[in-house]
């Protein structure tokens, strides 16, 4: 019936009776020929049969949150099935707080290079905790731009629920490519002085075209990679075709973007992707 309600027929008297649907149950779409006066978006197309299973007791699918990184196709299905918001949520908690401090303690270690004093730690600190809140916030902006982009110019089943629980379960492979792209500039730019590039020696700039080679190619086939990961995800949520999905993803992206922008010009925020 739509938000949620099951129709049924009483087998004494033949009324007709509507009731919420049971617990842990699916919402079953109707054929693709139907049209829906409350979900007019609503269609079966890329994943039949997915949203019509019972979900299984929600569990930490830990085997599925490795899996997401290399079978993205396999793991989102599954994920749908096995896991819930809040846990979803958890670990976007979690790892936003590993990145926040990741990107601190590099910020500090580096600080020189970057311009920043010794007495700048407690403000390096603070920066920490406000880039932790906005990476938060820049999530949920994503998540929802992503399902309202899904519907709205996709036709796609715009369940923000879902979007929100199978994105969160790639925001550990974002945090991982930030910290990769961390490592890669402490290990080439922590010797060198950013703030007077005027002042660098031969060897010292070829070692930057070297190590700044190699992070613009770890980021960019980083950043494909990731794509293809959230893509999927948002494909599976909203049941729209990964070309779709990626363009909801890029969509997304910029208005997750805007929100690290208007952050950035309030306070400067440690190192990270976000930059």
């Amino acid at each position: 019936m739509g938000d949620g309600k099951l129709a049924a027929t009483c087998e004494k008297c033949g009324a007709t009776v509507t009731q919420p649907l049971p617990d842990r149950s699916v919402q079953q779409l109707p054929p693709a020929a139907f049209v829906s006066p409350v979900h007019p978006h609503v269609h079966v197309r890329h994943y039949p049969g997915l949203y019509t299973q019972p979900k299984h007791a929600p569990r930490l699918d830990l085997a599925d949150l490795f899996r997401v990184g290399y079978a993205p196709r396999i793991a989102f299905p599954s994920l749908y099935l096995s896991t819930n918001l809040h846990r979803a949520l958890a670990i976007v908690v979690v790892f936003s707080v590993f990145s926040a401090l990741v990107s601190s303690l590099v910020t500090a270690d580096v600080g020189e290079v970057l311009g920043y004093s010794t007495g700048d730690a407690l403000a390096v600190a603070m920066q920490g905790f406000v880039s932790w809140a906005v990476s938060i916030l820049a999530f949920l902006v994503f998540a929802f731009t992503a399902a309202s982009v899904a519907k709205g110019v996709f036709g796609g089943r715009g369940e923000k629920s879902s979007t929100i629980m199978l994105i969160g379960y790639s925001y550990p492979a974002y945090v991982v490519l930030g910290v990769l792209l961390l490592l890669i500039f402490t290990v080439g730019f922590g010797t060198l002085d950013l703030t007077d590039v005027q002042a660098w020696t031969g060897s010292e700039l070829n070692q930057a075209i070297f190590w700044g080679t190699m992070l613009l190619l770890v980021a960019l086939f980083g950043l494909l990679w990731l794509l293809w990961v959230v893509s999927r995800a948002i494909s599976v949520a909203n049941d729209i075709s990964m070309g779709e999905a990626a363009l909801s993803t890029v969509l997304s992206a910029i208005a997750a973007g805007i929100v690290y922008v208007l952050a950035g010009m309030l306070m400067r925020l440690p190192m990270g992707l976000f930059l």
